[in-house]
């Protein structure tokens, strides 16, 4: 028999009628028809919200859930999860949920769990995946806690890419920029590369294929060195399940410096972001690899020059200083704003870095701020540097364009210009803007798009800090066609806007996110500090003596 009840609190949802069909009398819930009113108030809640929710009831635990919930059963439980029990459908993560259960069922208390890990097998494989959820109690028309309600997100997603951000932030901050052999090379990238959980194999082979110079983490696969052999043939990207080979070329000719090869995790999906993230990850190491080892040519040029002519070599640092002294200008004070930089060069011995800064006002009176470092440490980086920068500037003055649009067409400019991989280099670019009514309110908006950069970090004007965290898109120089986001925060009087290169917060000895935390903890309270003052306070409590990279730093602050 139909019940009118169930028939029309299921109406709405492709769950729900799916849910008409199961055999609701063989479990201990019995017939629709014959559930108390606590029970059918839960389910008509179930059913009315395209939230993910789940729910149980009776000895059993029987599962209820509506479309929302749907997502989270993957492939392969639904629909036979829908009145079975809670301890069954999820058999496989039982030990991690059912003390939640328990805690809700007898103590009549809450849950809340945020991105907890679970290792589910809902698609026919062992995923890893995050939730962030809560358990409620649910009574029946006595009182009695008979079951519970779970309203829950899953943020697998986020918790994943915010990982493998981190990780190409850690990789990039151990680059190499010096070249001995191939293996001082391998070594700091693999052991920052054994530290993801998003890589279970790193290899480097040399340029025969036929030698592993290092390799860490799973023992290979048995086509591993077919893979290497048919990307040494093609000289191109292999990409297979699982599995990204990356012929590293040496951009003369024909040459391979090597082949590197990353193996991803079988817990995660193998979808089009877990591509990306290893095709992104193997283009900035081979990158890395192609510049170390022009560089090493290059000094090696650079020496031999020397010791020819001393007169030679004392040309070429007039060269390097007096691109510095061109390009690392004082900034303008612009729109009632303070505006301070600094560059400060790393403590090994050389003369210029690939950090920038720029600050410009543009066509329409919007300030415009600019930050950035060019992968390398040398001349050729100091090159790169000031076409890169004059490309930001000229294109930020006369498009007028947003910081995402701004970012886009110097991508485009870099493609079309043919400058090569030397090109590649995060940045960030922020316009602060100021319409009438914002001038009335003494509040300004800033814009910003970064590519690839470390976040800013924004000191309100009663002291507080934050770190503007969002997604980042992609290093400039990387994919041409590559879409780009805005961000806006609105900023007030005495607010100071920080934007800096990744040579103040990365160091091989802490994680990048422990950095940034622990650089808004130093500027925290440094509001009524003048900002010449906060520049040196950010310096001393984030570096020690023998800084390994350069810091670029700009602030600014809309006057109290």
């Amino acid at each position: 028999m139909k019940a009118e009840w169930f028939e029309e609190a299921t109406a709405l949802s492709a769950v729900g009628r799916e849910a008409r069909a199961v055999a609701w009398d063989a479990t201990p819930l019995g017939p629709p028809s014959s559930w108390p009113e606590s029970l059918r108030h839960a389910v008509r809640l179930c059913f009315s919200t395209r939230f993910p929710v789940m729910m149980v009831w009776g000895p059993d635990l029987t599962l209820i859930y509506n479309d929302g919930y749907r997502e989270m059963l993957g492939t392969d439980k639904h629909p036979g999860a829908q009145g079975a029990p809670a301890r069954v459908v999820w058999a496989e993560i039982w030990d991690d949920i059912g003390p939640l259960f328990d805690t809700v069922l007898t103590t009549g208390q809450p849950t809340l769990s945020r991105d907890m890990f679970l290792l589910m097998n809902r698609s026919g494989y062992a995923e890893e995946t995050y939730f962030t959820f809560s358990y409620s109690p649910l009574s029946d028309d006595d009182g009695r806690i008979v079951g519970l309600l779970d309203i829950a997100t899953e943020t697998t997603h986020e918790v994943v890419d915010h990982r493998r951000l981190a990780t190409l932030g850690e990789v990039h901050g151990a680059l190499p920029t010096t070249f001995t052999d191939l293996r001082s090379f391998a070594l700091p990238v693999l052991e920052a590369l054994s530290r993801s959980a998003d890589i279970t194999r790193a290899a480097v082979y040399d340029a025969s294929g036929r030698r592993v110079v290092l390799d860490a983490g799973a023992a290979p696969e048995p086509d591993e060195r077919d893979l290497v052999a048919r990307a040494l043939r093609s000289g191109l990207l292999e990409v297979v399940p699982g599995m990204v080979v990356k012929p590293v070329r040496s951009g003369e000719g024909d040459g391979i410096l090597a082949v590197l090869v990353l193996r991803g995790a079988a817990v995660r999906p193998w979808d089009a972001a877990y591509v990306r993230f290893m095709v992104v990850l193997s283009k900035t190491i081979g990158a890395a690899l192609r510049d170390v080892v022009r560089r090493r040519a290059h000094e090696d040029a650079l020496r031999l020059r020397a010791a020819r002519s001393e007169e030679a070599r004392s040309r070429a640092t007039e060269v390097s200083l007096a691109l510095q002294r061109a390009v690392l200008t004082e900034p303008p004070q612009l729109d009632e704003l303070q505006v301070v930089v600094h560059y400060q060069p790393a403590a090994v011995e050389r003369d210029i870095g690939g950090d920038w800064y720029d600050a410009f006002a543009t066509r329409d009176g919007a300030t415009t701020l600019v930050i950035g470092d060019v992968i390398g440490h040398d001349l050729g980086a100091a090159v790169m540097m000031g076409q890169l920068r004059a490309l930001v500037r000229a294109i930020g003055y006369d498009s007028q364009d947003t910081p995402a649009r701004v970012l886009e067409r110097v991508d485009a400019a870099i493609d079309g210009l043919a400058l090569g991989n030397k090109a590649t280099a995060t940045a960030l670019v922020a316009r602060i803007e100021q319409t009438p009514d914002q001038r009335r309110e003494r509040i300004r908006t800033v814009r910003w798009s970064s590519a690839g950069h470390p976040p800013p970090i924004l000191v309100r004007a009663d002291g507080r800090s934050e770190i503007l965290r969002v997604r980042n898109d992609l290093l400039l120089g990387m994919d041409p066609g590559a879409p780009r986001r805005d961000h806006t925060v609105e900023i007030g009087p005495g607010d100071t806007l920080v934007l800096y290169t990744d040579g103040l917060v990365e160091t091989r000895d802490s994680g990048l996110r422990t950095r940034l935390d622990q650089l808004a903890a130093v500027l925290e309270g440094t509001h009524r500090a003048d900002l010449d003052s906060v520049v040196e306070t950010a310096l001393s409590g984030m570096l020690s003596a023998t800084a390994d990279d350069d810091v670029a730093i700009v602030m600014v602050r809309a006057n109290p």
